[in-house]
């Protein structure tokens, strides 16, 4: 039977007694004085019911309203990358069950004097030692407002907008979010005296608080596994780089070259809007690409004057070598295409695949731009490096014959976006280097002569 069946059947019943009863009245007797007796004896065992059943529905409309905050984080999940878009979801979750409360994410500042949350610092004394109460007990707690607070945001309801939101509270309901044994924010909920200054604060029941508890928890674990995710991810990038400086060292005149040229990658793959994911699998692919060089004899890799036939044959394995290594790693399968056809060329003469135009992965085409970029601006053993400008018109003359000629002019602008509004930022670029002296590359005024590509890369970049 439905709450409304109920509700209708009882309150039928409770006419029925009122009638009997207006009946019974009416007659006199003994037996008929028993009879009223237990009738009100019904009566009142009857609207007991109605009352825990009345209760029981509102609990129960509760408890639906709060799976419905769980189902809504738990669809949304995989949509947050970062602390603030977890927190966010939490807190944009809860509001639509809570409509007459405001909902905040409020933690101290780095002076532990002031709390802050999204709409600015809490002037509040009470909130601050709520805040704090809920953080040294690892609990959930509800704190009112003192007397005089509460009189004043109800008397002044203006002084609850402005700059603070949370000046005008008159109870607050404080959860702490931990992600292990770090404090993150406390999420709050708050009956706001400013927008009903006759209506009583907003009880706070055993079921808001266990909502709340739940939540802060789940809050906290989800942080706690992002923070962990990202650190894997760090010592992951820390052991490509250290892997790769090994390698580099093989030869002072290409170390950092991969990480720049990943630096390079990244710039480009966003100009041409790559998404968050492909952006990240283009930089590994970049930082990977020259990794194969481990398996270059040094005579070959460090030659200094024009390398024989077989000695650029030998040097063309390395895109290969590069593959062989890094498709052992399956997380790292998305960085394959440029790793390996980072040295195809747009009119089909590069290798090892003889690839051309855009049947060339975007990913080896991005590379390939940053890869013969770097390689142009850095000094090598045969020659010295070329000014950023000459470097772009080398590329520009290659654009349709080795290179993409759409990705050699978004480059192009790149650059000189970035020489023109943020010069430094180009020249920490240009020296990432092991050992570097700070300068950026070497201005080579005497050398006009433009090489080919594979000149500039040395037969393999």
């Amino acid at each position: 039977m439905s709450d409304a069946g109920a509700a209708s059947g009882a309150g039928g019943v409770m006419g029925m007694v009122e009638s009997l009863r207006a009946a019974l009245v009416d007659r006199d007797g003994g037996a008929l004085a028993a009879g009223l007796s237990r009738l009100d004896g019904l009566e009142t065992a009857l609207s007991r019911v109605l009352a825990e059943h009345s209760g029981m529905a509102d609990e129960l409309l509760r408890v639906y309203e709060q799976l419905g905050i769980v189902f809504e984080v738990t669809r949304r999940l995989p949509s947050v990358q970062n602390e603030d878009q977890v927190l966010g979801l939490f807190v944009e979750s809860l509001r639509p069950t809570y409509p007459t409360a405001r909902v905040h994410t409020v933690r101290h500042d780095a002076t532990e004097r002031l709390v802050v949350c999204e709409e600015g610092v809490v002037r509040s004394p009470w909130v601050h030692a709520a805040l704090g109460n809920c953080r040294d007990l690892r609990r959930v707690v509800v704190v009112d407002a003192p007397r005089e607070e509460q009189q004043s945001a109800r008397s002044c309801p203006e002084a609850g907008g402005g700059h603070n939101a949370l000046d005008s509270f008159s109870r607050v309901l404080c959860a702490p979010v931990y992600a292990g044994d770090d404090f993150v924010c406390a999420l709050l909920l708050g009956h706001d005296a400013s927008v009903d200054p006759v209506a009583q604060p907003r009880s706070f029941d055993a079921s808001d608080m266990l909502l709340l508890e739940s939540l802060s928890v789940f809050c906290g674990d989800m942080i706690r596994n992002l923070r962990l995710l990202n650190e894997l991810r760090q010592l992951s990038v820390d052991m490509v780089r250290a892997l790769i400086n090994a390698i580099e060292q093989k030869d002072e005149y290409t170390s950092g070259h991969s990480t720049r040229v990943g630096v390079f990658a990244r710039l480009l793959g966003r100009e041409v809007g790559l998404d968050a994911e492909a952006l990240q699998m283009l930089e590994w692919s970049a930082l990977l690409h020259d990794i194969g060089k481990i398996g270059i004899r040094d005579e070959v890799l460090k030659k200094p004057g024009r390398l024989t036939d077989e000695e650029f044959e030998h040097i063309k394995e390395h895109p290969r070598r590069s593959y062989e290594v890094v498709r052992r790693i399956p997380q790292l399968a998305a960085a394959l295409d440029g790793v390996v056809h980072h040295h195809e060329h747009w009119d089909g003469s590069g290798y090892p695949d003889g690839l051309a135009g855009e049947a060339i992965p975007l990913q080896a085409r991005i590379i390939q731009v940053a890869d013969i970029f770097d390689a142009l601006t850095s000094t090598r053993s045969y020659r010295q490096a070329f000014t950023w400008e000459k470097a772009l018109g080398i590329l520009r003359e290659e654009a349709g014959r080795t290179v993409d000629p759409g990705l050699s002019s978004a480059f192009e602008r790149l650059i000189r976006h970035l020489a023109e509004d943020d010069p430094e930022q180009l020249r920490q670029i240009f020296t990432i280097r092991p050992g570097a002296s700070g300068q950026g590359p070497v201005v080579n005024e005497g050398n006009n002569a433009a090489p080919t590509p594979a000149a500039a890369c040395g037969g393999g970049c």
